[in-house]
């Protein structure tokens, strides 16, 4: 064998020793990432009030017009400020409800948060996932401010469909005010990332959405993909849902009609599913309550604890997230997509659902011969 090739063989871990049990380091990977404590994630819903009534909402009757209080707000604080001396990094998630109907909250724990990581010379990451609304230039502004650098919008196709799916709670429409947001501020605009949530009634919106965003001139800036809509919680109806074969295919055809001339979807190697599994990520509601996972926020039956009470926390709810080991479990431990997968969504497992496996199990020949194609004309991997 070319002693080139031997060596590129052995880099990309196709060849390894003997005595190397893939398993184990699976397993040794996936335990350093679980209990690591070296960054802290927060995903923070600063209020479970909702501007839209969208049709697929798992929260819909969650919507109580609650804001967190002053005294949570200063036990989130308090929080942060406990674990500063020995984490590097602090990430921040604003979610809702909506949170920019919170938006004096965020902006002072924001600055709070950049007090404290300005202090101990902590790495500071800050996101939102909002529906775009009152996304005004004033609000970019100070997002900017508070270094909020990726937002995430959902639109779910063209005006028609769009406004149908998630309209204001008074049933008004909401396209139109959110793309002219975005090209109202787009000076402004941090990283976009525009979430197109489809079922078998808009599968075919992307190119509308895209066409859209050519119209505004926002492709610089907005990144379109495709996320499928889930009867989580029994909040949609199932017969509307695509299945993972159909929605994985759908989302590669979709992330290359976006980036043509791009490798997408490239399989990366990871040691977790999400967060959700990890010791040192957390999701705090509107009344301090603790939850692993933001599908399970406003559910009390799904809290892990509280942001007041958070000292060792052990409970069976937990104890199911951070403890499965898909290496000693089929089948994902005979599945070749195990290190890029890692068993699978941890709510879907929890929820007695089927195991919802990475979209890589079904779409992973398309991605390879992607890259391939790609890689010889010299193109940049995304």
């Amino acid at each position: 064998m070319d002693i080139s090739l031997l060596n590129d063989l052995k880099k990309g871990s196709f060849l390894i020793e003997e005595d190397i049990d893939e398993l184990e380091l699976v397993r040794y990977n996936i335990s350093r990432s679980r209990f690591s404590t070296s960054t802290l994630s927060l995903t923070i819903a600063p209020t479970s009030d909702c501007n839209f009534r969208c049709i697929y909402c798992f929260q819909k009757d969650k919507h109580d017009h609650e804001y967190m209080s002053d005294e949570l707000q200063t036990s989130i604080v308090n929080f942060v400020n406990k674990h500063a001396n020995h984490i590097h990094t602090l990430n921040i998630i604003w979610y809702g409800g909506e949170p920019l109907l919170a938006f004096k909250i965020i902006e002072s724990l924001s600055l709070n948060f950049l007090k404290i990581c300005k202090q101990y010379n902590i790495e500071y990451n800050a996101s939102m996932i909002t529906n775009g609304y009152l996304l005004s230039r004033d609000v970019l502004t100070i997002l900017k401010k508070i270094k909020v650098d990726f937002i995430q919008i959902t639109i779910d196709g063209g005006p028609k469909v769009h406004d149908l799916k998630r309209p204001l709670a008074d049933g008004s429409k909401t396209f139109e005010k959110i793309l002219y947001n975005l090209y109202n501020g787009f000076d402004l605009l941090p990283k976009i990332s525009l979430r197109i949530n489809i079922d078998k009634s808009n599968q075919n919106e992307g190119k509308v959405v895209m066409d859209y965003l050519k119209k505004y001139s926002l492709c610089e800036k907005v990144t379109p993909y495709f996320g499928c809509i889930r009867d989580d919680n029994n909040c949609y109806d199932k017969e509307k849902c695509l299945n993972d074969n159909t929605f994985a295919k759908l989302e590669f055809d979709f992330a290359v009609s976006v980036k043509p001339n791009t490798i997408v979807k490239y399989p990366k190697s990871k040691f977790s599913f999400c967060c959700a599994d990890n010791i040192s990520s957390w999701v705090i509601g509107v009344d301090g309550s603790l939850y692993k996972c933001w599908s399970e926020i406003g559910d009390i039956s799904k809290c892990v604890g509280n942001i007041n009470n958070n000292e060792n926390i052990v409970n069976k709810i937990l104890l199911e997230y951070v403890m499965f080991d898909p290496t000693t479990k089929e089948p994902c431990k005979s599945c070749n997509i195990l290190p890029i997968c890692m068993g699978g969504c941890p709510f879907q497992r929890r929820s007695g659902k089927s195991l919802q496996c990475s979209n890589y199990k079904f779409i992973l020949e398309q991605c390879l011969r992607n890259a391939i194609n790609a890689s010889k004309k010299k193109q940049k991997v995304k």
